[in-house]
């Protein structure tokens, strides 16, 4: 059972008010604990289990890091090698004032125009990406049942209609665990359940 809260907020982009459902209260199930349900009706036990993630947290890595994609599971789980980093027209301005003003005796155009080679080896990240299987997603989404907790006193408690208007991606999404620009692609796949669409918002209440 997925239990949500219900938020007004206002959209500084779209400029206008919206409603969007967040989840709350959600549970952890412990490595030791996932392990052991891993193994129930299993051939192997929870020991097995725990070493084969481990080799898999011990290797993964390394495997990445001679930029190979490695698919995970039958359904295609796939962990791959992700980048991040740019570099704005403003951001190299500031970066030739800097230089300048350490050294008033070179000569630096401080305004001349962008190029590719501004954006250095040190300027850019490493990440993992990870791509779900659309199928787990659709699995999940036939699975889940969502449950609306009343916020305050002028909470509605009136079961909301199913649909979903935060926006439903049901595609393989995949995660970029680096910061700033991904060029490997961002896509939070799932089901997305308000979050701050359409850019952050300003929370109004705790829903009506």
């Amino acid at each position: 059972m997925l239990t949500v809260h219900f938020h007004k907020v206002f959209n500084h982009l779209l400029e206008e008010n919206m409603v969007i459902a967040r989840l709350v209260n959600q549970q952890t199930l412990d490595f030791n604990s996932f392990c052991e349900y891993l193994a129930d009706g299993a051939t192997v036990t929870s020991a097995d289990c725990a070493a084969v993630l481990k080799q898999i947290e011990t290797r993964l890595p390394f495997v990445l890091a001679f930029n190979s994609k490695v698919i995970c599971s039958p359904e295609g789980l796939c962990f791959r090698p992700s980048i991040s980093g740019s570099i704005t027209q403003s951001q190299l301005k500031k970066k030739l004032q800097e230089r300048l003003l350490a050294d008033p005796t070179l000569d630096v155009d401080v305004n001349r125009e962008l190029q590719t080679s501004d954006l250095t080896i040190d300027d850019i990240q490493a990440s993992i990406a990870i791509d779900l299987p659309k199928v787990w997603h659709d699995r999940f989404k036939a699975k889940a049942n969502f449950k609306r907790e009343k916020v305050d006193s002028n909470d509605s408690t009136e079961e909301p209609d199913s649909t979903n208007t935060g926006g439903d991606n049901t595609g393989g999404g995949s995660t970029n665990n680096g910061g700033g620009t991904n060029n490997g692609g961002t896509n939070n796949g799932g089901t997305d359940n308000g979050g701050d669409n359409g850019g952050g918002g300003t929370l109004i209440d705790d829903g009506e």
